[in-house]
């Protein structure tokens, strides 16, 4: 039986892991150095994601600022994985129900790694809150509609396309236009303004 006993969520003491304040583009840049070394996939997630926050900042109407957060937030929203076990992260098949209670503390361990560096509260909001669902199922507050920053709820759609249309050991990639047709099916999870200008991105396949 694998053993999690290092899945610990204690997070590093911010004194081996970052300065106090650091630059967000610097922190994004080397967070992501540090996950594709460990994680290419979950590497490529994020910057795919990245890529698509352009589109869709521009469609919400985000100021320059806020754009830049999105992109920073996208890029680092899954860092809390990385202080989850090895064996959860690259299981080829789908978790168990206690491996998937352990990943659920992705995000929370990932806002406390990020405490340190005295980052916007709307960037490591989105890192807390990119799991929260809009009708209030998801996870980890429970948050629901408004309550949920907006920039987390950008993130939440961002996030379930990509997973959505790549292809992992247990799910194959499904084309743009499916991965739309099953996020408005599950419409519930998304704030339904931000997932109707999702839909008017132009994607390449």
């Amino acid at each position: 039986m694998q053993n999690y006993s290092h899945a610990s969520i204690t997070a590093p003491r911010s004194d081996n892991f970052v300065s106090e304040t650091i630059d967000p583009v610097v922190a994004l840049n080397f967070i992501n150095g540090i996950i594709d070394g460990r994680y290419p996939d979950l590497g490529g997630h994020q910057q795919r994601m990245r890529r698509n926050t352009i589109s869709f900042a521009r469609l919400i109407g985000l100021s320059l600022e806020e754009s830049e957060f999105l992109a920073i937030g996208a890029g680092m929203h899954d860092i809390g994985k990385l202080h989850i076990s090895d064996y959860i992260i690259n299981k080829p098949s789908q978790l168990t129900t206690s491996e998937f209670l352990l990943i659920r503390q992705h995000a929370e361990i990932g806002r406390r790694l990020l405490n340190p560096l005295n980052l916007d509260p709307r960037i490591t909001d989105i890192v807390l809150y990119h799991h929260e669902n809009y009708d209030g199922s998801g996870y980890p507050k429970g948050l629901s509609g408004d309550e949920i920053p907006l920039l987390a709820r950008a993130v939440r759609i961002l996030d379930s396309y990509d997973a959505l249309i790549e292809s992992r050991p247990y799910h194959k990639g499904v084309a743009t236009d499916e991965a739309l047709l099953i996020m408005r099916r599950d419409s519930q999870q998304y704030d339904p303004h931000l997932l109707k200008l999702f839909g008017e991105i132009k994607f390449a396949d």
